[in-house]
């Protein structure tokens, strides 16, 4: 990890909004525990995802969570998945995610800012 400093033009260019999880599934072809999320983020679209959420989630409370992403990353090929965001949460030592949440409902496709 870099501790150079980010300027504000960098912190501008990463695309950060809420979105809610439309579905969550089992990714037994990935390398590390992890579900297939699909996320609809407003008029930005709905987009698909992996995430290391089985630890502390299981796919039917994920449903429906609204949950904050990095949308603008270029896709990445994740075993057979092609994912195109990145949901952010708070990590653990022993690996667990926890994720970052709007402190109350929003639009979907919100900025954060």
């Amino acid at each position: 990890m870099s501790n150079e400093p980010l300027t504000w033009a960098d912190f501008e260019k990463v695309e950060i909004r809420t979105g809610t999880v439309l579905s969550a599934e089992s990714f037994p072809e990935a390398r590390k525990p992890a579900y297939k999320l699909t996320i609809d983020f407003g008029d930005s679209g709905v987009k698909r995802t992996s995430a290391q959420l089985t630890k502390q989630y299981k796919p039917a409370e994920l449903v429906g969570m609204q949950v904050v992403a990095v949308v603008n990353f270029p896709p990445k090929q994740i075993a057979t998945f092609m994912s195109e965001c990145l949901v952010l949460g708070a990590v653990a030592d022993d690996g667990s995610v926890t994720l970052l949440q709007p402190e109350r409902p929003t639009d979907n496709g919100l900025r954060i800012g």
